[in-house]
């Protein structure tokens, strides 16, 4: 089980429950691999998060229709955390 201090920068709301960060990569090609492998993870888990991106980061939001955010959700962005480390050092908390 994954627990909340073992997540890197994730932005966590209440209402709704959502978490969300942004990860920053050197180049798109680091970028381009983060969003592939996290794509591989989405149909590894059947879990499929909001993902925006562009030239040189990527915005991962992970939601729940329950009431609060679940260990699903919580080892899904420990794993993205993981993923993202093969590309980047530089890992940023998303402000909006």
């Amino acid at each position: 089980m994954t627990k909340l201090d073992q997540l890197k920068n994730w932005r966590i709301d209440k209402k709704p429950p959502v978490m969300t960060n942004k990860f920053t990569f050197e180049s798109y090609e680091q970028t381009r691999c983060f969003v592939n492998d996290l794509a591989d993870l989405s149909e590894q888990t059947g879990y499929y998060p909001n993902l925006t991106f562009s030239q040189s980061q990527a915005t991962v939001t992970i939601y729940t229709d329950e009431k609060e955010l679940g260990v699903n959700e919580f080892e899904f962005a420990h794993q993205t955390d993981k993923i993202a480390e093969l590309y980047s050092k530089q890992v940023s908390l998303s402000h909006g």
